[in-house]
């Protein structure tokens, strides 16, 4: 390496590990006061330091929308590239304490799609609560996608749900592959079914969930090339009305055979298998990649996996052979 090369670095000399930090923070928090809570500083502070931030960089870095602080295109790459270095020179820098779930204190927060909410909530919030007693556990509804925003400024540690295949910049794991059944009420007229064709989907009712309304589903786009449809018309808020509108109706849902399972132990309803082009369902785990080596994020991950992979539910017979 050349003298000159050792002596130069002059980005870096414009800002000091302090405004890194600041900026790193904010990046995470995205909100001024939050900063200056975990840095232990006053909010003029953290005001001075981003204005300096601004300066040095010749970029706003953050905009005020609705109070909240988002970061320009700009923020987000520097983010993307310096946060990692910091973890591992702080990793570097302090001593290798064990992590200890018993001095844990505060919220963690998982956002959860309502199928996976109702398998894992209990059993994960009491696998946690058994080891750290002090936590609170906050599952937070993950409506179709996940928001990436959620996640980089860590207003959720882990997301889960059936998601597309997440930008490079957050982690993920396939937690189980599953299929997608219909489900009907014990007294539906096609109850007595054991399958559907192609043709049946457009003679029924279905019931989807409140956030699917007007944007294009996995139903959708399976079905374009075969000139099917699947006619929603009626859109509930919460998924977990769905066992009890289907009771007292002639409509019909979809929902991975696990979960569909887990709710025949408490309703009267029907599995009817759904045409091979409609069953694929497969759960994700996704968190940000700053999260990557936090021993409590990978705690909660840890954690999610046990509970899913402990959750062993036998399918109801099948009696039916139409």
């Amino acid at each position: 390496m050349t003298s000159a090369r050792v002596n130069g670095f002059s980005a870096l000399r414009r800002l000091n590990m302090t405004l890194l930090l600041c900026f790193d923070s904010l990046m995470q928090t995205r909100s001024v006061t939050a900063t200056a809570h975990a840095l232990n500083k006053s909010q003029p502070a953290i005001s001075r330091e981003l204005a300096q931030l601004r300066e040095s960089l010749a970029d706003p870095l953050f905009v005020v929308i609705k109070k909240r602080l988002v970061p320009t295109e700009r923020a987000i790459r520097l983010h993307n590239n310096i946060h990692e270095p910091l973890c591992t020179l702080e990793q570097a820098l302090s001593h290798d304490d064990a992590f200890n779930p018993l001095l844990l204190t505060g919220a963690i927060n998982i956002g959860a799609a309502a199928h996976i909410e109702l398998l894992l909530a209990a059993p994960l919030t009491l696998l946690l609560r058994a080891a750290a007693p002090n936590l609170t556990v906050r599952f937070q509804p993950v409506h179709g996608d996940f928001v990436p925003d959620d996640l980089d400024s860590s207003r959720m540690d882990i997301a889960i749900g059936l998601f597309q295949p997440p930008p490079k910049r957050f982690r993920h794991e396939t937690l189980f592959d599953d299929e997608r059944v219909c489900v009907v009420s014990s007294q539906h007229p096609l109850a007595s079914r054991n399958r559907l064709t192609l043709h049946d989907l457009p003679k029924m009712k279905w019931l989807a969930f409140s956030h699917m309304y007007g944007a294009e589903t996995n139903f959708d786009r399976a079905l374009r090339n075969l000139h099917q449809e699947m006619h929603f018309s009626v859109y509930v808020s919460n998924f977990g009305l769905a066992p009890t509108f289907l009771m007292e109706s002639d409509y019909a849902t979809t929902m991975p055979r696990r979960i569909a399972n887990k709710y025949q132990k408490y309703f009267p309803l029907r599995q009817i298998i759904l045409p091979k082009e409609l069953r694929k369902a497969r759960m994700v785990m996704v968190w940000s990649i700053q999260k990557d080596q936090s021993k409590l994020n990978r705690w909660i991950r840890d954690a999610v996996v046990k509970v899913i992979s402990s959750e062993h539910v036998e399918a109801p017979p099948v009696t039916a052979h139409g």
